[in-house]
């Protein structure tokens, strides 16, 4: 028998009325349980359960009007202090699997005696998972199932994973070489002078090609492995290479020294050349940059005084008409979404707001205190 101290407010749901009075006999053996209320079917239990707020619901599996899965699945999201213990005849792997995954703590069959009643109350309680001994053959084979299947997916996805980032070097490697001959191309013929007509295609077309190469770059950066623990990167550090890749300055940085950790330097870099570029030719000036590090966060963001369009759509995929045209809807033009994949890739996240009048892109990572 147990030796808690402290009263269990327990709920009956079962759909036979004779089961749930056998129920109520058993734990009255316990002075710690006390029934609260009973249901007799899934939609019932939930507005019992709503209504008076029990410790934990002792849950049939299957009734005709609604079953326990269902309900069980309700009790769990609304009111996660509730704890469910499965309580039914059922054995078979895919009953114990349902209402396992539907957040019961606990499983156990009917017929079980008074003490394994009672221990599974106690336990399911205190949070702790509980299966009956007949059940559990079946739920360990369930769940090897599950681990084999998880491996073997994990597997294909880092296979998947390195053929991407093959892909990818492979790709820039090849239009890297051309772009290198086409950009040195046009560099010659604007040194050796080009009349009035020929110089701004030549110019547009050399701006076009630099584009693309710094198009290439992020993919390169996004094709990298995904994240790593070892890296560190300076916030300082970035923001100073990313205004001499820009060619300008912003009008204010205010930047904290120290390392971030886990947040690597070409990324961190990259990102802070296209927040800072993107405030620069988009928005208003004054654009000011700033990072700090606190409570375990780590900061970059920039602002501008422009009035940025900031849809829903933002972080929506963007997609063209066809292929003369510019985009025609979505949300990032492609540096944006460059830097929102980077931040990922070290599990940080982009956001882009509205604040006292000012356009704010801000980059937040999670670094340890």
């Amino acid at each position: 028998m147990t030796t808690e101290t402290t009263t269990v407010r327990v709920l009956l749901v079962d759909d036979v009325s004779a089961s749930r009075e056998t129920l109520r006999r058993a734990l009255a053996f316990d002075r710690h349980i006390e029934v609260v209320g009973e249901a007799g079917s899934g939609p019932e239990a939930v507005e019992k359960a709503e209504k008076l707020r029990p410790d934990l619901v002792l849950m049939d599996v299957r009734m005709p009007d609604g079953d326990g899965v269902d309900a069980t699945r309700h009790i769990v999201n609304r009111f996660p202090q509730i704890r469910v213990i499965a309580l039914t005849a059922h054995d078979d792997v895919d009953t114990v699997r349902d209402m396992l995954t539907a957040g019961a703590t606990g499983y156990a069959l009917k017929g079980a005696s008074v003490d394994e009643l009672l221990t599974a109350v106690h336990k399911g309680r205190r949070g702790e998972a509980h299966i009956d001994e007949r059940v559990l053959p079946s739920a360990v084979h369930e769940l090897r199932r599950l681990l084999r299947e998880e491996r073997q997916r994990r597997t294909e996805v880092e296979r998947l994973a390195r053929i991407r980032q093959e892909f990818v070097q492979v790709l820039s490697h090849e239009l890297r070489t051309p772009l290198t001959v086409m950009s040195g191309a046009l560099r010659f013929l604007i040194r050796r002078g080009l009349t009035g007509e020929e110089e701004p295609l030549v110019a547009s077309a050399l701006q076009r090609g630099i584009e693309l190469e710094r198009m290439i770059e992020g993919l390169e950066l996004i094709g990298e492995s995904q994240h790593d623990d070892g890296a560190s990167a300076s916030p300082c550090d970035a923001i100073e290479a990313a205004t001499v890749r820009i060619g300008g300055q912003p009008d204010s940085v205010e930047c904290e020294p120290g390392l971030w950790p886990r947040v690597r330097d070409r990324h961190l870099t990259r990102i802070a050349y296209e927040l800072i570029d993107n405030a620069m030719r988009h928005g208003r000036r004054p654009v000011e940059v700033r990072t700090w590090a606190a409570e375990g966060l780590a900061h970059l963001q920039v602002s501008d005084g422009g009035d940025a369009d900031l849809r829903p759509e933002l972080f929506e995929a963007f997609s063209a008409g066809d292929m003369s045209a510019t985009r025609t809807r979505g949300g990032l033009g492609l540096g944006l979404f460059v830097a929102q994949r980077l931040c990922e890739a070290d599990n940080g996240r982009l956001t882009i707001r509205r604040e006292r009048g000012r356009t704010l892109a801000e980059v937040v990572y999670e670094v340890p205190a």
